[in-house]
């Protein structure tokens, strides 16, 4: 069984696609597509207090539907950027347009509870949408409406010594998932687990590559932790969402852990930002004009009998409309080595070949070896 995953996704009108580089056709390669819906589908303009809000016509659900995407992740920080008014009209709209959807809920167990998905070869796949980047306000209670949430602990260190040699410096942020969030998810991951055949637990988490100190990244730190505790609790995949730039690919035990899937489609035209807001000077901007936003991939997974799942990811490259195009050969070169460079922090194993497929452990050396022996 193969199962698509694909980045943050907003979707504003209907998709140019057509040409033949388009990375569209890739949505149908899958038993199961999954994506990650950046943005609420209300047509009520009530944005709330917040640095940037999104909004997507309601009209847009048909056409996601029709690009290929079978369940979307809902928990994300934009879920609530028009009020639970915005996410109740989000869940209804995707409901008519007959995509299943994770993350959200008029209360916190309908946001918990996820979704399995039967597929075409028979398997069951439940999908779980769990946020850490949790706007105040936004997490679902027994009495209101919102999204399942994942909160964080931080608090900041200054070294008294370099702060004085190095003025200006940002303080270092010490991140750890709250332990009762954690288990709540844990107990849900493992009741999944015994509902279904696979399970993909989708998570909005980590920071921006705008908002982060190249010296304090690319992971914040708690996400590694978070994210093998998930895998040692039944998840097959954990896929996360939010920086929108590619992050390292890791194998935990029987898991993977894709730390960022990166963009897939995104009409920034529609981000705004209220005129009541009055934030901190970030330079937020540079967000929407890195490289980063422009390269991502779209992630394969194939699940096996034995439950070793087999990575493979085939690098895409937005064009100025943020729409997705299968990259040329210089692009995706360049793609995959990030991914692999990146990942090897993590294991030192990592190697990606040139059609996009992740080795790591034994299987990697094996193919070094091979390498080395033919050199």
């Amino acid at each position: 069984m193969k199962i698509v995953l694909v980045g943050d996704t907003v979707l504003a009108r209907e998709p140019a696609g057509g040409c033949g580089d388009s990375a569209l056709p890739l949505l149908r390669r899958g038993d199961l597509t999954i994506a990650n819906l950046e943005a609420p589908l209300v047509d009520a303009d009530r944005p709330t207090e917040k640095e940037m809000t999104i909004r997507l016509p309601t009209s847009t659900a048909g056409p996601l539907r029709a690009m290929g995407v079978d369940v979307v992740s809902v928990a994300t920080n934009h879920a609530l950027d028009h009020g639970a008014e915005g996410l109740l009209s989000t869940l209804r709209t995707l409901d008519d347009a007959g995509i299943r959807h994770a993350g959200g809920g008029r209360t916190l167990a309908e946001a918990d509870a996820g979704v399995v998905v039967d597929t075409p070869r028979g398997a069951r796949v439940a999908v779980l949408s769990f946020c850490a980047t949790l706007p105040p306000g936004a997490n679902a209670t027994a009495i209101r409406p919102g999204i399942a949430p994942l909160r964080i602990a931080q608090s900041f260190a200054v070294d008294g010594t370099l702060a004085q040699e190095q003025p200006g410096t940002p303080p270092f942020v010490h991140s750890a998932a709250q332990e009762a969030d954690v288990v709540r998810v844990e107990n849900r991951v493992r009741a999944a687990r015994a509902a279904a055949d696979r399970v993909v637990v989708c998570l909005h988490w980590g920071v921006p590559f705008a908002y982060l100190p190249p010296n304090q990244g690319p992971l914040a730190q708690y996400q590694q932790t978070l994210g093998r505790r998930l895998v040692d609790a039944g998840a097959d995949v954990v896929a996360g969402t939010h920086p929108h730039c590619l992050h390292p690919v890791e194998r935990w035990h029987d898991g993977l852990i894709l730390y960022s899937l990166g963009n897939f489609l995104f009409h920034a035209g529609e981000v705004r930002r209220p005129d009541t807001y009055f934030g901190l000077p970030y330079r937020a901007s540079r967000l929407f004009e890195g490289t980063p936003w422009f390269e991502g991939a779209v992630f394969e997974v194939d699940l096996t009998a034995e439950r070793d799942p087999r990575l493979r990811i085939v690098p895409i490259i937005l064009d100025a409309l943020g729409e997705p195009h299968v990259a040329d050969p210089p692009t995706a070169h360049r793609i995959r080595a990030l991914v692999e460079t990146s990942s090897r922090e993590l294991d030192p194993s990592v190697r990606v070949d040139a059609d996009g497929t992740v080795h790591s452990g034994r299987r990697a050396a094996q193919i070094t070896r091979g390498a080395t022996a033919h050199g």
